[in-house]
């Protein structure tokens, strides 16, 4: 695989990116923050609950990025709620000064076939799938960014 070269595309955007402790939301925040973004990680994981070496598994992607040469802030909060979802956002625009990418990535995976499922782990996946969709772009179009509505009509 050839190696890409990163022409810093982003250079001067923020993100938020849910889910993005491991998997393709770590990637992509990589990726983001490869191409010059300063990125919200975003992850409600925590490996090792209540243990001595309990570690938040954002704070470890934005280790990553920092390593790097890039920006970026970890936030634990959770999709799944409408008070966190607003908290995420407005946590990008504090660190930031703006939001310019929402990337809604985070997912819910329960341990069960479909016909084992059982309420509860239901109501789970759909919050977090459904509902957090729904919060993180809600609360990211309400933000006073930079957008500017008539620009984008014209495009």
């Amino acid at each position: 695989m050839s190696e890409q070269k990163h022409t810093k595309r982003l250079e001067g955007k923020a993100a938020i990116v849910t889910g993005a402790g491991r998997g393709i939301g770590r990637c992509e925040a990589l990726l983001l923050a490869a191409e010059g973004a300063k990125v919200l990680v975003n992850d409600v994981y925590v490996e090792n609950r209540g243990g001595a070496d309990e570690a938040k598994i954002a704070e470890r992607v934005v280790a990553e990025i920092r390593a790097s040469g890039g920006e970026a802030a970890a936030n634990g909060d959770s999709v799944a709620s409408m008070q966190e979802a607003e908290r995420i956002v407005n946590s990008a625009i504090r660190k930031f000064g703006r939001l310019d990418i929402l990337i809604n990535n985070a997912g819910n995976v329960r341990p069960a076939n479909i016909y084992e499922m059982g309420e509860y782990d239901w109501d789970r996946v759909i919050q977090t799938h459904l509902k957090g969709t729904f919060a993180m772009i809600r609360f990211a179009t309400q933000s006073s960014g930079p957008c500017d509505d008539d620009k984008l009509l014209r495009r």
